[in-house]
């Protein structure tokens, strides 16, 4: 048989480097992957206080991830065009550790002073901050779920 390929050792122990360091990599980004810290953040309107009777909004900070994280500040940002540009939630200032597992850390929103922002109410978002300065925000809330606060009074 001419021209058939022959495997030599030093050719069989390449090919056997290679497909395990190739697995080797591929593990290593998976997990990687799996074990950074991953936040999610809900926003929700027109929850009612059981104590006071009062509407309120609610914002949700949840770890799904594997490593623990801190969360230094909790926020509204308002759209340009204000005098402020963020709305920073009192409670969230002294910071607050997440773990894997932990329950989700929840901030009350007040709405005092909302009213207006009423035109922009769409794009009133909640974010996190952890200590590390990267931002996390919530989804934008539905179209058809209006907060009472911003309901027009034409």
């Amino acid at each position: 048989m001419v021209g058939a390929p022959q495997v030599t050792l030093s050719n069989l122990v390449a090919i056997i480097g290679m497909v395990l360091g190739t697995a080797g990599f591929a593990m290593s980004w998976m997990s990687y992957l799996r074990d950074r810290p991953r936040i999610r953040v809900w926003l929700k309107w027109d929850m009612t206080d059981t104590a006071t009777g009062k509407q309120i909004g609610l914002i949700r900070v949840t770890n799904f991830g594997r490593r623990p994280i801190f969360t230094s500040v909790v926020a509204l940002e308002l759209p340009k065009g204000f005098n402020h540009s963020h709305l920073v939630i009192r409670n969230s200032i002294q910071g607050q550790k997440l773990a894997e597992g932990d329950a989700p850390a929840v901030f009350v929103v007040n709405y005092e002073n909302l009213k207006q922002y009423s035109g922009v109410w769409r794009k009133i978002r909640a974010y996190a901050e952890d200590s590390a300065g990267k931002k996390y925000w919530s989804k934008q809330v539905e179209r058809a779920h209006v907060p009472s606060w911003a309901v027009r009074e034409d």
